[in-house]
């Protein structure tokens, strides 16, 4: 048994199966595994995105390795991934929840043409989810016409795509290198392009579909989270930075060592001499005067 026929029948169709015996359709079925998958890739999503994160703070060090190196080719790879390394960084880290949810998509796409799901579909008597008229259409078009509702849906698709691409992009800093700024940019709207192009030449039943938009939704708002959370961790960790750094500086003030004060004394007195006022008199060194020519 293949990886794909095991995620098949081992995940996909129990799932909906049980999910159907809950909520009575199978499109809350669909939408219940899609929020499982999503669940169990979420340590992976929330690697990808700090991942992201520590990549753009490495830009300017990597901009320097590249201008220092840049007629060395080798030695600008060994310095390349010797950073990576020391910061635990992988350059790749952002394409893993999108390569590792490919073999759920196969699974959920080979579960939804079988003839298994078409059987469970038929003994539950009803194809349909709200507007949509019946889960197992493949394409945009058939015998009947366009399938309208999977022209929606791809439209959807598209603009959740869009929508979380900019989420999950971390802002660039005021050091980013403004290549890589635009290079972020083009493919934020190139790779939803790109995808949606990919399914209008591959027939889709809606069911995939209705997957892809819950899963761009639930991506938005994890994005979304991530990015609240990893805002408030920088704010704590840069007001503990700023009272470390006050604290250091009052040790060093308390450290530093006291200036030596002079202490003058007064003059020697002559015992029993004294002014008319009941002063004591100081006695002056003796200085020879100087006898002017």
């Amino acid at each position: 048994m293949n990886p794909i026929d095991f995620l098949v029948h081992q995940m996909m169709l129990p799932i909906l199966e049980k999910s159907y015996a809950v909520t009575g359709n199978y499109g809350w079925a669909i939408i219940f595994l899609t929020v499982i998958i999503r669940m169990i890739l979420l340590p992976l999503t929330m690697q990808s995105y700090y991942s992201m994160k520590e990549m753009q703070k490495l830009q300017p060090k990597l901009k320097k390795i590249q201008e220092r190196y840049k007629n060395k080719p080798e030695e600008l790879n060994k310095q390349m991934v010797a950073l990576y390394r020391d910061h635990k960084v992988n350059p790749l880290g952002g394409c893993l929840p999108l390569l590792i949810q490919m073999p759920f998509l196969f699974a959920l796409y080979a579960s939804l043409i079988g003839d298994d799901f078409k059987k469970m579909l038929a003994a539950s008597g009803d194809k349909s989810f709200y507007f949509l008229s019946d889960l197992t259409h493949l394409g945009l078009s058939g015998e009947s016409g366009l399938y309208f509702e999977n022209i929606a849906l791809l439209v959807l698709f598209t603009l959740t795509t869009v929508l979380q691409q900019r989420v999950m992009t971390p802002k660039p800093g005021p050091d980013a290198d403004p290549r890589q700024v635009a290079i972020q940019k083009q493919m934020a709207i190139m790779m939803p392009i790109m995808i949606t192009s990919m399914f209008l030449i591959i027939p889709l039943p809606t069911g995939i579909f209705l997957y892809l938009v819950v899963s761009n939704l639930i991506g938005i708002g994890q994005y979304a989270f991530l990015n609240a959370h990893s805002k408030r961790r920088d704010a704590l960790a840069a007001a503990g930075l700023g009272k470390n750094v006050s604290a250091k500086a009052a040790v060093e003030l308390d450290d530093e060592p006291e200036e030596d004060v002079e202490v003058k004394t007064p003059a020697k007195v002559s015992a029993g001499s004294a002014d008319e006022a009941g002063r004591p008199k100081v006695k002056k060194g003796n200085k020879k005067k100087k006898k002017r020519k």
